[in-house]
């Protein structure tokens, strides 16, 4: 059903990418927003993140063409949003020792219309000469369209955009949620702020301010207990130089970041926020490792930062986006491929709560989690 668009007073809580994208997509559209966050903006997840734009290997359909949507989204983005400062359209290369698989991948990707395609060594090679020669046997394809973004120059004009147009941002304990109810958000600093819409966008935090709310938990993969698998281990290394790609092997994934660093990850590297120091020095250095045999020009690179990265990841692996069922005035955007998809789901949000409800929403809902109701007899 249509909405009559008018203005009115939203509080966005987080100020991540997808928080950060929501309230600028907001202001523009002439709202009353005010910011919320217990830190800088983009200081959490969003600063770690590999921030790879991709739709590589999402399924089902729907949820493939919502991450190339927001591919396509931050493309159209970029040249109106100082995009030299954090867009790198750039390309994926992938090394993999299941050739089958990949194989699989690129022709499923191709039929959806993707850009993809199986490349000889040779032409990965030619596409990042910074490659070393992988071991015999190894496939590889290359992906055109993927890109990566710098989170934290983007999120800074995302910022900038959304108070420019009147959007206030309210950061440290102004900006610390204590208390949720209809029409009304508490901070730690005392303060009540009245408001029409409130907008959680608090990545891992969510289920805890949602339960301010004494609504039904957002499903989450739990990030808190030892062994848990959400956390993950971010290792930056300099000096780095001559990368280009976006580069994945089945031991690492990597990409250039600020100031000549290489951002690494690791599949297998088991961290959580329970590992002792010793084991995430150990595991940085296993990062640097594998870097330098994938690598040319890493010799003199030492590891310079390492964290452990908790990403919030819905239990189904797919969105969560809506007001929740037992709390209808706390609408949630909760989602694992946040950076992807920030540009076009933003644009969604602002139309699901100006204007009108996108199909495109559907699948998404929180009330997917909800209990059938039980057959009448």
């Amino acid at each position: 059903m249509a909405r009559r668009e008018e203005s009115r007073r939203f509080v966005v809580i987080g100020a991540g990418v997808l928080g950060a994208s929501i309230a600028a997509r907001l202001a523009q559209a002439g709202q009353h927003v005010t910011i919320l966050d217990q830190d800088r903006p983009g200081r959490a997840t969003s600063r770690w993140s590999l921030a790879w734009l991709n739709s590589n290997n999402k399924a089902p359909r729907h949820y493939h063409d919502l991450n190339q949507a927001g591919i396509q989204a931050w493309a159209e983005l970029a040249p109106r949003l100082d995009g030299q400062s954090w867009y790198r359209p750039v390309g994926h290369v992938e090394l993999a020792t299941d050739a089958d698989e990949l194989a699989a991948r690129v022709q499923r990707l191709a039929d959806w219309s993707y850009p993809a395609r199986l490349v000889t060594l040779a032409e990965a090679a030619d596409l990042e000469p910074a490659l070393r020669p992988p071991p015999p046997g190894t496939a590889a394809a290359w992906f055109p369209a993927e890109a990566y973004v710098l989170t934290e120059p983007l999120i800074d004009r995302l910022v900038t955009v959304a108070t420019a147009r009147g959007a206030t941002l309210l950061t440290g304990d102004e900006g610390r949620v204590t208390g949720l109810s209809q029409g009304q958000v508490r901070t730690a600093a005392g303060a009540t702020l009245e408001t029409d819409e409130i907008i959680c966008c608090a990545g891992r935090w969510t289920p805890s301010l949602t339960a301010l709310a004494s609504a039904d938990p957002v499903p989450l993969i739990p990030w808190e207990t030892p062994g848990a698998t959400a956390p993950g281990l971010v290792v930056r290394i300099a000096p780095v130089h001559q990368i280009t790609r976006l580069v994945h092997t089945p031991q690492l994934a990597l990409r250039p970041h600020t100031a000549s660093q290489l951002h690494l990850e690791a599949p297998d590297a088991a961290v959580d926020l329970h590992t002792p120091a010793e084991e995430l020095h150990r595991w940085s250095t296993e990062l640097l490792h594998r870097a330098r045999q994938t690598l040319h020009t890493l010799d003199h690179a030492t590891v310079v930062d390492h964290y452990v990265c908790v990403r919030p990841m819905p239990a189904d692996g797919h969105p969560i986006v809506g007001r929740l069922p037992a709390a209808t005035w706390l609408y949630v955007a909760v989602t694992h491929s946040a950076v992807t998809l920030a540009a076009h789901l933003s644009r969604l949000i602002t139309a699901d709560l100006t204007a009108t409800e996108p199909a495109d929403l559907t699948p998404y809902r929180p009330a997917r989690f909800q209990p059938p109701a039980p057959r009448q007899p």
